[in-house]
């Protein structure tokens, strides 16, 4: 008889298209977990976007949208090339950079030790003849086992840390051989 009322209970409930759990909830006077502000997280609407979260100026994207919707070779540094601004660069080098490149800018670091192969000579001849574009895609969004660097460091650091690299010069193989951990890059430096 029991089983009987229940199932026609349920039938009842089912017909009226009522959850007989939505009954039994209320019938329950202790909390439910459904009742704690932390089980509904995503019950509450999301907030509109506000005018210019996203930056513009005159229609056009600014900050770092700019730089990655620029066409390939489009970008140019604003910086001049100046004491203040290389200056600027070689400080943003030794605060973001000497770790992996070194101090003697070959790839040497403490940290760039141990990769293989190591980071990249930055008085080679190949970057020093890459364009202010390739540099700063290259230092923003990374490459090959460079980190992207965009979210660490500002803009204005990038473009000045672009003109102190450039400042260096390309390396004089016959002057300038620095023994490294690379096993190739010593054995040209032995003398």
């Amino acid at each position: 008889m029991r089983r009987g009322f229940t199932s026609l209970l349920f039938c009842a409930l089912l017909a009226i298209a009522c959850n007989p759990f939505d009954v039994l909830d209320d019938m329950i006077t202790y909390e439910r977990m459904k009742d704690q502000e932390s089980f509904r997280p995503y019950e509450a609407r999301m907030p509109g976007v506000a005018p210019g979260a996203v930056p513009t100026r005159d229609g056009k994207l600014t900050g770092e949208e700019e730089f990655r919707s620029a066409p390939m070779g489009s970008l140019r540094n604003p910086l001049p090339a100046g004491a203040e601004t290389i200056g600027r660069g070689e400080l943003a080098y030794e605060y973001f950079c000497v770790q992996c490149h070194g101090s003697q800018y070959n790839g040497d670091g403490t940290v760039g030790q141990s990769f293989a192969p190591l980071p990249t000579d930055l008085k080679s001849e190949y970057v020093q003849q890459m364009s202010d574009d390739e540099l700063f895609r290259s230092i923003s969004y990374g490459m090959m086992r460079h980190p992207p660097m965009w979210y660490t460091v500002s803009a204005e650091d990038r473009w000045s840390l672009i003109r102190w690299i450039q400042s260096l010069g390309a390396r004089d193989e016959a002057r300038e051989t620095v023994p490294s951990g690379d096993y190739n890059r010593s054995v040209k430096a032995i003398p």
